[in-house]
């Protein structure tokens, strides 16, 4: 495993991530690989001193694969921010982790002296913009090709591609 380097301009600020499951898992599998958890985790309290993982995602209770997912992810230092799956008409599922996620961002706003923010989605443009107008140190880690252009735009430098950080964070294959 490759070791990770710290940055040494980072790691005295207490960092607090919020990860937008779905942006960041379906992400990695569109651009072909998949993410390893405990190895994103490692990565995430190395590099930028975090300290709270809070992890946004939708909770089908009958989905017992889930279920065990979400159990390892606590094992490895997540804090769950489970919303429940809504099924419509179609049949389509989706579950609103965006508004939860943005009122934490604020709730906890006063607790941390930085953010990773994990999402590609334009929806928090607007939370994402106010925490850099009240110069907030934030960073913005999501995939290049399905990120809205408004928030690259929105964080220049502060922008990291996840092609970036793949090799620390995906699983191997197996052989």
């Amino acid at each position: 495993m490759k070791k990770i380097k710290q940055n040494k301009n980072i790691t005295h600020h207490k960092t607090y991530v919020f990860i937008d499951a779905s942006n960041i898992i379906y992400g990695a599998s569109g651009h072909g690989w998949k993410m390893d958890f405990k190895k994103l985790a490692h990565y995430l309290k190395t590099r930028y001193n975090a300290v709270r993982l809070f992890y946004y995602a939708g909770l089908d209770s009958d989905n017992k694969k889930q279920l065990r997912f979400y159990e390892k992810l606590q094992e490895f230092g997540y804090e769950l921010r489970l919303v429940p799956v809504k099924i419509f008409r179609d049949g389509h599922k989706k579950a609103d982790v965006d508004s939860k996620m943005t009122f934490e961002i604020m709730k906890y706003l006063e607790d941390y002296e930085q953010a990773v923010v994990m999402t590609g989605d334009g929806d928090f443009y607007w939370v994402l913009e106010y925490l850099l107008e009240e110069k907030r140190k934030v960073k913005l880690l999501a995939h290049i090709s399905s990120t809205a252009k408004e928030l690259k735009q929105l964080f220049k430098e502060n922008f990291t591609g996840m092609h970036t950080i793949r090799d620390l964070v995906s699983m191997e294959k197996i052989k």
